[in-house]
């Protein structure tokens, strides 16, 4: 967890600039009764998302991990709005979008539609060499449905092995970023009844491999500049 990434001013910016953002496209949006609750295409709504993140202390964390060549290739929006929260089992993320909709190597699983864009789950080498930076723009308690982990469940590769992990209970403030490999098993649960606070996420996933085995090409890819 890196703390207090972004201010007050920052945060209260990215939340207006959003929703503004989403309300121009309901295509991409998930709601239920009004309320706003998963986003997909992110970084094609919301394209200060592909700058927002370039702060020396994420660009230097991001180089550390994945190495110099490494880019944004996806970004998604999560919130649990009062009244409509909702809840995730265990699990990995290990889906990326790709340009291909028909894919002939073996290496991948057939790709899949999600709003107009291909997916596919690739080889493991590909999901090893990624790290997904989330953006908190509201507190994350035990109230509002936090994160829950697995400490090095992510060295069990694409493996959703539960059993011989302790969990833990992430909680943080707004503007505070995670930075979490996408193999590590998380879940999160439902907010409490009588919590009425949202909890926003911008989701940013990048990855330390500018080309990806057998010529499938990414849907997008932002560098750091």
């Amino acid at each position: 967890m890196c703390p207090d990434v972004f201010t007050a001013e920052d945060v209260g910016m990215f939340r207006d600039q959003i929703a503004a953002a989403f309300a121009r496209d309901t295509e991409s949006v998930r709601q239920r009764e009004g309320a706003v609750y998963a986003v997909r295409n992110v970084l094609r709504l919301f394209p200060d998302a592909t700058r927002l993140w370039q702060k020396p202390m994420l660009r230097e964390l991001l180089s550390s991990v994945l190495g110099s060549e490494y880019g944004l290739i996806r970004g998604l929006f999560f919130d649990k709005p009062p009244d409509q929260t909702w809840a995730l089992p265990w699990h990995k993320d290990l889906l990326i979008a790709v340009q291909n909709d028909r894919i002939s190597s073996s290496l991948y699983s057939p790709p899949r539609l999600r709003i107009g864009v291909p997916h596919t789950e690739p080889p493991l080498e590909v999901l090893q060499s990624m790290l997904t930076l989330r953006i908190h723009l509201d507190d994350m308690t035990a109230e509002n449905g936090p994160l829950e982990v697995l400490p090095e469940s992510h060295l069990t590769g694409k493996t959703l092995q539960i059993h011989g992990f302790r969990a833990e209970t992430l909680q943080c403030r707004a503007g505070d970023v995670l930075a979490m490999r996408p193999l590590l098993v998380h879940s999160s649960g439902r907010s409490l009844p009588e919590v009425k606070s949202h909890r926003r996420i911008l989701h940013l996933e990048f990855c330390g491999l500018p080309e990806l085995p057998d010529g499938v090409r990414w849907n997008e890819w932002y560098p750091p500049k």
